[in-house]
């Protein structure tokens, strides 16, 4: 055990010999190449992974008790506003309202043989003919038969109503799934779930965009007259990115955004005439916002620093600088950088292996500087 230790420092001296015989030069300081920032005009565009929703989903309950009596509709079909999707057994339904009709006339018949009777009395007691009391309740009588005919007459048209809730129409247009429940099951009012409906023209495509990118698209749309179709949004589809033949237009954002994430939960409606699209889908949300000057670099200048981006440049020491910047997406084979850096200025592409800040380098010929994209 002694004897291995004793051997340590030695191996440990020919690591730093070999260390110290690699391609630095003599003097020390550390061969780089540079590359010139350059300016370039682009696309000012930003693309955003998606899912589709439709525009609006309606679920269907009754809102009656009954039991199912038929399903009136192909599942999977479209069906328009106003079809009728279901019907409930109606006996029951029918006989409460032939009564409620029957009360609502006997109150009716009533109130108006009450009302004749109290201007009698009003007239004979002008006259003095009967006693002030008499009039009185001959009046009381008559509100009070009113007030009666006034609730049966509500009664008979809740129960009307009731009876027309036994056929179920289809309250939006659109496609409607599968059924719920079968014939012969009894339906709970307001609670048994029958089937769903979702309108699918237009359809929605769902993301979340960056506060600073909410805040570019909100910029742009006020420089051209706060017209929100003014910004045009493209969607593609699937792994090759299939462009789909409709632009978009945005629909909302949402008022806040998320602490967490420091995102906005956005919608951009897209038309769906043929249906093509439907809920569920992921896509890309490609948003259009006409062309922008930029900075760009080659790719391989960008290293990670700190949890953030960074380039290095070369001081007037000639040792190395970091600069972070913030940078945006591949163009070819330059990457853009929003922030932080000029046009003109040259940065470290190569030899960035062992790079840090402080480290002298002597820069080798960079060659001619590429055209910008």
């Amino acid at each position: 055990m002694t004897r291995d230790l004793a051997v340590w420092p030695s191996l440990f001296l020919l690591a730093v010999f070999a260390l110290g015989c690699g391609e630095e030069p003599a003097s020390g300081a550390h061969k780089v190449k540079l590359a010139e920032a350059l300016a370039a005009t682009i696309e000012d565009s930003a693309s955003f992974d998606a899912v589709l929703a439709a525009k609006e989903t309606v679920e269907v309950r009754a809102k009656v008790q009954g039991y199912l009596v038929e399903k009136l509709f192909d599942e999977g079909a479209m069906v328009e506003e106003g079809a009728l999707i279901y019907k409930l057994d109606d006996r029951e339904l029918t006989a409460e309202y032939e009564a409620a009709r029957a009360e609502s006339a006997k109150a009716e018949t009533t109130w108006k043989n009450d009302e004749v009777n109290m201007n009698r009395f009003t007239t004979l007691a002008e006259r003095g003919s009967v006693s002030l009391m008499e009039r009185d309740n001959a009046v009381t009588k008559a509100a009070a038969s009113k007030a009666a005919y006034e609730a049966a007459k509500a009664k008979e048209e809740r129960a009307e109503a009731n009876l027309a809730h036994a056929t179920i129409a289809a309250p939006v247009s659109g496609f409607i799934t599968r059924s719920l429940v079968d014939a012969g099951a009894l339906i709970e009012a307001g609670s048994t779930l029958l089937t769903t409906i979702y309108r699918l023209d237009p359809i929605r495509a769902e993301f979340s965009i960056t506060d600073r990118e909410f805040s570019h698209a909100l910029r742009v749309i006020k420089e051209r007259g706060g017209d929100p179709s003014s910004v045009k949004y493209q969607l593609f589809l699937g792994d090759e990115r299939e462009l789909y033949p409709h632009d978009g237009v945005l629909e909302m954002a949402d008022p806040v955004v998320d602490s967490r994430t420091n995102t906005v939960g956005v919608r951009v409606e897209f038309p769906n005439p043929d249906h093509l699209l439907r809920p569920g889908l992921y896509a890309n949300v490609t948003g259009v916002f006409g062309q922008r000057e930029v900075v760009t670099v080659p790719d391989e200048a960008i290293v990670d620093v700190g949890g953030g981006k960074a380039v290095y440049l070369v001081d007037e020491n000639s040792a190395l600088a970091a600069v972070p910047v913030e940078t945006g997406r591949l163009e070819g084979n330059r990457r853009i950088i929003n922030e932080g850096l000029s046009a003109g200025q040259r940065v470290v592409v190569e030899g960035l292996v062992t790079a840090q800040p402080g480290l002298p380098v002597e820069v080798v010929d960079s060659g001619p500087a590429p055209a910008a994209p």
